[in-house]
């Protein structure tokens, strides 16, 4: 590891100027792009010259909108060598993803935004529909096409950066309707990014290999910034690319010979559904040491059957390394010890209260919920477990998770209510995530404002799904447990929203499973099925719960309601409005497109790759195929086929024989 010790990040980068490492944009099977951090320090510098020539200076800030990595690196070095404020912002093709843009982009002060021609065009579009004409004319004046070059050979003026400076906002990927921006500055960074190093026994012998988005802190700090600050390789694949192809991610690892790779739970979930070892049977993974798991809550079941699942092609049976982090801790603030890196507890589920002390029972117990650890607070991190008036509590009680250190935000931006509620004079922030302490290491149980109040007592929405997976009634990622409390109601109102495109009346026997088991499992009632045609998460996998009662409130969605109203009416299918009979492969794919991506109308010979739909959406098209037509389409099949008609053939000509 490099020992050197730095101010800031500008620093870094300046220093790397004559590195044997590098960055390796991965685009796809074979197709490096490689990058020296020498030559990340030209290519920025140039992109900052044409910067300061349309008028940004230091103190201006810039978002940056791309999901061309390169693009977005040469973007994010240039804001931070001429001392203006990157902001980072996931892009997407959902209503809710443009409405996150403008509402950022009104938060700030006059930015400058840095995207493409095509997303610049949807941007408008999206403006004139939603009366901010006005506001984006604004922000027209100051955008610059990503795609075009910057001017080599400019001058730039690079600044010398202090370590309190501000480096970027990381804004929230919209877990409410207001996105929070965590204002990180360089000391925040360097502190967490050397925290990381030792934490992981980093060593010039590592490569690191993410195929998570540079717009969020697991990317961009886990992955990019700290092989940077060690000055080790690392490696880039756009997100696209793995939700096109998940196994391309470890064919690309054998052959970079990558040593650490990452990924929330569903990476790992949307890899093993697509994994077909006879496929790979020249797979070798045996360089891999350490496979983070974090940015959602982490499923026992999910880690082993990975780790089972790719044994046979040498991957380390202690490679699972589960983490908890958050971008309001410039990242890292527990990792397991290098040891010891995976072992979880199975506590009972009616003793997980704040304030409660835990109770460990068997693994197998009925009434256990299974819990990973995500190890010790890593250098220079303080974690302690708190009441909601802060007193400190002991180990084997739960409470709210608080963070100190030199790592952690001073703030959020603009948001001074916040920040008085959240951080405490002496610098400790509530994360909102509740959890325990049992021999040393924390275990997390859920977010504070996802606990569900019903039939007396305090449940987690991810323990409820986790149950109604386990009893094989409904596929992970294809459900989300919320709630919702009517007027004059003391308690909660329980939903069950269930990804699906049929007629809701086909769930009725699902409906009655799953209210049996829950019932039996955990005690509490369910009020409703939900069926959604998608379950709104996350770049990095959170389901957005918000979103779902938001709709329900709206009356968006069909209910099936599941236990007697208080007038004693029976179990009751609510008909929804405007539904149709679909007969025919070619209406019932229409459907499904038009279902899943918003803001535009999907016509039968159009292109999907044409429109600019993101990754994650074409994901989701391809999970209700799947659905429809179980293993008959492979998401590559996509590529193949990639306008309705087309993939309505290619099926039936499947079907035919």
């Amino acid at each position: 590891m490099n020992s050197k010790q730095y101010t800031t990040l500008v620093d870094v980068l300046q220093d790397r100027a004559t590195s044997l490492h590098g960055i390796t944009i991965v685009k796809g099977q074979g197709e490096h792009e490689r990058i020296a951090y020498g030559q990340m320090l030209d290519r920025a510098h140039n992109r900052l010259a044409q910067f300061q020539t349309l008028g940004l200076e230091r103190g201006s800030q810039l978002i940056i909108q791309t999901s061309d990595n390169a693009a977005f690196l040469e973007a994010f070095w240039a804001c931070l060598l001429g001392g203006i404020t990157a902001v980072p912002i996931s892009g997407g093709n959902s209503h809710e993803h443009r409405h996150k843009f403008f509402r950022i982009a009104a938060k700030l002060d006059t930015p400058g935004v840095y995207t493409d021609s095509q997303t610049s065009k949807r941007l408008k579009d999206f403006a004139e529909d939603n009366a901010l004409v006005e506001i984006y004319a604004d922000l027209a004046q100051r955008t610059i096409d990503c795609t075009e070059a910057a001017p080599e050979g400019g001058s730039a003026n690079i600044v010398t950066a202090n370590e309190d400076d501000v480096a970027f906002i990381q804004f929230s990927s919209g877990s409410t309707s207001t996105p929070k921006g965590v204002v990180l500055t360089h000391k925040n960074l360097l502190v967490n990014t050397r925290s990381i190093i030792v934490g992981c026994d980093m060593t010039q012998s590592d490569h690191l290999f993410s195929w998570m988005p540079l717009t969020h802190d697991m990317g961009l700090i886990g992955f990019h910034l700290t092989p940077l600050v060690c000055d080790v390789d690392q490696a880039l694949m756009p997100t696209e690319v793995f939700v096109r192809r998940p196994a391309l991610w470890l064919t690309e690892a054998a052959t970079l010979k990558a040593t650490m790779l990452c990924s929330p739970n569903f990476g790992y979930q949307h890899l093993l559904k697509s994994f077909k070892p006879e496929k790979h049977e020249a797979l070798d993974l045996s360089s891999v040491r350490l496979v983070f798991n974090g940015a959602e809550p982490i499923s026992v079941d999910l880690c082993q059957r990975f780790m089972q699942s790719l044994a046979p092609f040498n991957l380390a049976s202690d490679a699972m390394c589960p983490v908890y982090g958050l971008a309001e801790a410039s990242l890292a603030v527990t990792f397991p010890r290098m040891d010891e890196r995976f072992k979880s507890i199975t506590i009972d589920r009616g003793q997980l209260g704040l304030g409660q002390s835990i109770s460990p029972l068997e693994s197998d117990a009925a009434a256990g919920i299974d819990f990973v650890a995500v190890g010790k607070p890593v250098q220079d991190v303080s974690v302690e477990i708190r009441s909601e008036s802060g007193d400190t509590y002991s180990e084997g009680v739960t409470g709210l998770i608080c963070i100190h250190g030199a790592n952690v935000t001073s703030g959020y931006y603009q948001e001074p209510e916040l920040n008085n509620e959240t951080i405490t004079e002496s610098g400790w922030l509530n994360t909102g995530d509740l959890g325990f302490i049992q021999d040393g290491s924390l275990y997390i149980t859920g977010r504070a404002k996802d606990i569900i109040f019903v039939n007396g007592q305090n449940v987690y929405p991810h323990d409820l799904e986790e149950i109604v997976i386990q009893r094989g009634l409904v596929e992970r990622g294809k459900v989300a447990i919320a709630s919702h409390r009517e007027a004059g109601r003391d308690d909660e109102l329980l939903h069950v929203f269930v990804l699906h495109r049929g007629a809701p009346e086909e769930l009725t026997d699902m409906g009655k499973a799953m209210t049996k088991t829950l019932s039996e499992a955990a005690g509490v009632s369910v009020h409703a099925l939900v069926p959604v045609s998608r379950i709104p998460k996350t770049t990095s996998g959170k389901v957005q719960r918000y979103l779902l009662i938001q709709g329900l409130g709206d009356g968006e969605y069909t209910t099936l309601l599941q236990a007697k109203s208080d007038a004693g009416d029976e179990q009751d299918a609510q008909a929804s409005e405007g539904s149709q009979s679909l007969d025919d492969t070619a209406s019932l794919l229409l459907a499904i497109c038009n279902k899943e991506v918003e803001g535009m109308t999907v016509a039968t010979d159009d292109n999907l790759f044409e429109l600019g739909i993101s990754s994650l959406t074409l994901a989701s098209i391809h999970a209700a195929i799947e659905e429809q037509w179980p293993d008959q389409v492979d998401i590559t099949d996509l590529f193949d086929y990639p306008t309705v008609s087309e993939l309505a053939d290619f099926l039936d000509a499947k079907a035919s024989g």
